[in-house]
């Protein structure tokens, strides 16, 4: 049962993530995770940071998977794990998991942030002409700002 203490170190924990400041993100995590082992939530974030800053990936890796077969329709849940994937050098893997994430959250702008740093695009809009030609490159401007939840699937 998630208790207000736990929510506390789970909200400094996310607090600390942003920051950079891994190893207390992992410490407030940890405490939140142990007042409350079931918490999707709890699990996937104390996975990422003890995959990242405590080199145990596959617990990392166990406990943001367990986290997406209890709640598998939270984008943030496969950021952590595709972090983790990236982590380990597994760019294909990483890659994988982001792309799945979008289609359960198509507006996760630090999912696709990640999959532009690793070099993926999405189709051009108008597949026959050129990614450079003017038509695309405005419609595709067009598209992203006025619906940005739509993402092209690639074929």
């Amino acid at each position: 049962m998630t208790s207000a203490t736990s929510r506390r170190h789970f909200e400094e924990g996310k607090r600390f993530l942003k920051e950079d400041k891994l190893d207390r993100a992992l410490r407030a995590f940890e405490k939140a995770y142990k007042e409350d082992t079931s918490n999707p939530a709890y699990m996937s974030y104390y996975g990422l940071c003890k995959a990242l800053r405590g080199g145990h990936v596959g617990l990392g890796l166990e406990l943001c998977t367990r986290a997406i077969k209890e709640e598998f329709g939270r984008g943030e849940f496969y950021l952590n794990l595709g972090c983790v994937y990236l982590s380990t050098g597994n760019k294909k893997g990483a890659i994988k998991v982001f792309k799945k994430g979008l289609r359960f959250d198509p507006g996760n702008r630090e999912i696709q942030r990640r999959l532009m740093e690793l070099g993926i695009r999405s189709r051009p809009i108008i597949p026959v002409l050129d990614r450079s030609n003017p038509v695309n490159k405005f419609l595709g401007v067009f598209f992203r700002k006025t619906v940005p939840g739509m993402s092209r699937k690639k074929k």
